[in-house]
């Protein structure tokens, strides 16, 4: 990997455990370069992290009226549903007393 390229606010990947986060800064020490990661906010070598592309939901927004008829919807079918059960009139205490 070429260390040139990494730099703060570039999203990696620690391939040994897996842990992935933006680079915060980074750190010389002893000689040796190190980048911390927003995730764990511990410092990993830079000459073992890999550029990652950033893991975003595509998940659609409703509105409110789509999200008022789904409940509308629920609410019909959780109603229907009691209806169609007898009631438990066996005399039994559902408690432990």
């Amino acid at each position: 990997m070429n260390p040139e390229i990494l730099e703060a606010g570039v999203f990696v990947r620690y391939p040994r455990t897996g842990t992935s986060g933006t680079i915060t800064r980074l750190v010389d020490k002893n000689g040796r370069h190190f980048a911390e990661l927003d995730s764990t906010g511990l410092l990993y070598r830079l000459d073992q992290l890999i550029p990652a592309e950033s893991v975003q939901k595509n998940e659609r927004e409703i509105d409110r009226d789509e999200q008022l008829a789904r409940l509308e919807q629920e609410r019909s079918q959780v109603e229907k549903e009691a209806m169609e059960e007898p009631p438990n009139l066996d005399g039994a205490c559902a408690g432990a007393g």
